[in-house]
């Protein structure tokens, strides 16, 4: 049987999986059905006592199929998540008049912004399984959300441990075990409602793609040192895209064929220190707007990521660096036919850094650097893109800034009242803007400068 039919088989089981999962019950939090299975504590594979942030045990459970543990409960397995808070911008912008988000103020709203149900944790002795499905109050919607269902075991090779398996996911990167890469990097929660630049440091098949298509790859880690995996994405049918909540899948872009996705690293704990370096990225093919009639564009994704973890003081204070690079070369063939670009190549760069720390793995500071650097494309991102609800004056897919978080973990140890039912966080959220669409001052051509797209966003933050 050839990989693309076995893939093809793949993206009836990932929705089918995930439905089942739905009906009996961004970035996934600390799901507490993994701390209910484990016996351990949250802090156990999450810095600060919350997802996503792993720690070394943490890294381990998700590549060993999510089935360490003796809780046999399938009850226990559901979990739920949900987040809501207050956004302020520097200024006021322009709402709706109709749809899910004319409800909202122009500005200073409360807003409950996203509702989450998961089925979480061993099927087997040797798969296990991570299904998230999600209510968004902004848009008022259902779906299908993150989902990884894995097949690991453990053996010896070269004299040395190996472990492997196989992993069906919906999301390129979701599968990954380091916060460095798109799936994954912070802020892990912004507002639902605050505006963000137009390409704002997500390159199309991270993001754009996600929950639209299933992917089945194979990977291996072998002596705690060496990681690699290699993986396939198709595109989900229009029907299953429907079937599970995605809304207009008939004129939603569309992967052609099978797309393969590869990760590499390298890593090495030095007793309180961890390392790891690596890479990552994807070739794809898209039909835009699912239109066959043009052609297709092509994309190839390329990036270098890191990250650094210093576990201090037995565990009384973790520091954590995670930085990445990623790099999208774009053959516009399909829609610059279509006069949807200037250009029939562009090309999109983004670069993104963050900083923790986390004293008691319950106060914590985080600062995160992002900025995109694109070729001036008038059509696919200037103002000539009637599409754009932001158009860059410039032409430039350009944006840059910081995201400073300060966050208070109170629960998640094994003495915290609720424990493991239930964990919370609050955090706060200033996001600053040096560049937004292409510009520092007048970003869209009403005076509007990239400074007053700054947000603050303050959050509660339940897994349960």
């Amino acid at each position: 049987m050839s990989f693309a039919r076995i893939l093809r088989l793949a993206c009836l089981g990932v929705p089918l999986a995930s439905a089942l999962f739905a009906a009996s019950a961004g970035p996934a939090a600390a799901v507490p059905a993994f701390a209910r299975q484990t016996g351990m504590e949250c802090q156990a594979c999450h810095v600060g006592n919350f997802g996503p942030q792993l720690t070394a045990y943490g890294r381990a459970f998700k590549l060993n199929g999510y089935v360490w543990g003796g809780n046999e409960s399938y009850v226990d397995h559901f979990s739920g998540m949900t987040y809501g808070g207050y956004e302020h911008t520097k200024m006021k912008e322009p709402q709706p008049t109709t749809g899910p988000l004319a409800r909202f103020a122009s500005n200073d709203n409360v807003s409950d912004d996203q509702a989450s149900l998961f089925y979480a944790g061993r099927l087997t002795d040797t798969i296990g399984v991570m299904a998230q499905a999600t209510y968004k109050d902004t848009s008022r919607a259902f779906a299908w959300d993150n989902t990884d269902i894995r097949y690991a075991d453990n053996t010896d090779a070269l004299g040395k441990s190996l472990v492997y398996g196989v992993t069906l996911n919906n999301n390129p990167g979701v599968q990954d075990v380091w916060q460095s890469t798109p799936a994954w990097t912070f802020p892990y929660l912004t507002s639902g409602l605050a505006s963000a630049p137009d390409a704002s440091g997500t390159p199309q098949i991270f993001g754009a793609q996600s929950q639209r298509v299933a992917g089945l790859g194979v990977y291996g880690l072998w002596n705690d040192l060496i990681y690699a995996e290699i993986s396939g994405y198709h595109a989900l049918g229009e029907g299953a895209q429907t079937a599970m909540g995605m809304m207009g899948a008939d004129s939603n872009d569309h992967l052609k064929g099978v797309n393969p996705y590869w990760r590499l690293a390298l890593q090495h704990d030095y007793g309180e220190h961890y390392v790891a370096l690596g890479g990552y990225g994807m070739n794809f093919t898209r039909y835009p707007g699912n239109s066959r009639t043009n052609g297709t564009d092509k994309f190839k994704d390329y990036g270098l990521d890191g990250t650094y973890q210093a576990t201090l003081g037995g565990g009384e204070h973790i520091v954590s660096l995670y930085g990445t690079a990623l790099r999208e070369d774009m053959d516009l063939d399909s829609t610059y036919a279509t006069g949807g670009s200037s250009n029939l190549h562009d090309r999109l760069t983004t670069y993104r850094a963050n900083a923790s720390y986390y004293f008691h793995n319950t106060y914590g500071v985080t600062l995160g650097r992002f900025e995109t650097i694109g070729k001036a494309d008038s059509q696919y991102y200037g103002v000539a893109n009637s599409s754009s609800s932001m158009q860059s004056q410039s032409s430039k897919p350009d944006s840059a800034g910081y995201v400073m978080q300060l966050d208070y973990t109170p629960t998640g140890s094994g003495e915290a009242w609720g424990a493991p039912y239930l964990n919370a966080r609050l955090f706060l959220q200033y996001t600053y803007y040096t560049k937004f669409n292409g510009a520092s001052v007048n970003v869209d051509g009403n005076g509007h400068n990239a400074g007053d797209y700054n947000t603050i966003y303050t959050s509660v933050w339940f897994a349960f």
